[in-house]
């Protein structure tokens, strides 16, 4: 009998501890993380600072066309370049001018003031904005990488977009080849993700996701999700982009 007691006196103990700790490890049902507090501590420091980079220098795109009938959705990378701000993207989703062109992250919106390049046939473009109060915009010289240093088969790669217009959300994959002048990717994108700067382990900015591949079966065309065609960074004509 006293060691029943015994027993049923630590399991009341045990029960009221976990009470009281769960409490305390537990959040609130009105807890909502924020993607930065929620950021893994898995990776390698350059990995770490690769994803940090794409992170905190996401923008969402909207363009509207000149008959205000069409409306995209675009990311595009947040850079600085000779104390100047701008934001690149695919070429693709700018369906009108640059007073149709609005650069949004969370509440905080800013206009196009210029695009400053834009490249319909390699699908880039480069738009200079208003500086973002929200965003940590990119050294764009020490993030542009070494073309014998990046570029790796299978080397690791991170972009963060908004893939079916949720996000921003961050993806991994790795380098799977080239086609053409375009590198391929095995990862996952889809229709909102275009224009997204996309960064290797050394948190370089190698190239923006350009779209994805179609294939053909007997049940006809089909959509490959995880085959992600590039822009490579090499692609763009900064002088161009810079140029009064």
């Amino acid at each position: 009998m006293k060691l029943l007691k015994s027993m049923l006196k630590y399991i009341a103990l045990g029960v009221i501890f976990g009470l009281w700790f769960g409490a305390f490890l537990v959040p609130s049902s009105d807890y909502v993380p924020d993607y930065k507090e929620v950021r893994s501590h898995s990776y390698t420091i350059s990995e770490k600072r690769a994803v940090h980079l794409s992170l905190d220098s996401v923008v969402r795109i909207f363009s509207i066309s000149r008959d205000s009938i069409g409306l995209s959705s675009l990311t595009g990378t947040y850079f600085e370049y000779a104390g100047e701000y701008y934001v690149l993207t695919s070429a693709h989703g700018i369906l009108g001018d640059c007073g149709r062109v609005i650069i949004v992250h969370m509440e905080e919106e800013v206009y196009c003031e210029k695009i400053a390049a834009i490249d319909k046939v390699t699908d880039y473009a480069v738009i200079k904005v208003q500086e973002m109060k929200t965003r940590k915009p990119l050294n764009l010289k020490k993030t542009l990488p070494n073309i014998k240093n990046s570029y790796k088969l299978l080397d690791k790669v991170y972009y963060t977009g908004y893939p079916n217009s949720i996000g921003p959300t961050t993806w991994t994959g790795t380098i799977a080849g080239t086609s053409g002048d375009y590198l391929i990717l095995q990862s996952y994108a889809w229709s909102g993700s275009s224009g997204s700067g996309v960064f290797d382990e050394r948190g370089k900015l190698i190239g923006i996701v350009m779209a994805l591949d179609v294939g053909k079966t007997a049940m006809g065309p089909q959509v490959l999700e995880n085959f992600v065609i590039v822009v490579p960074i090499w692609r763009i004509d900064w002088q161009k982009a810079f140029m009064e």
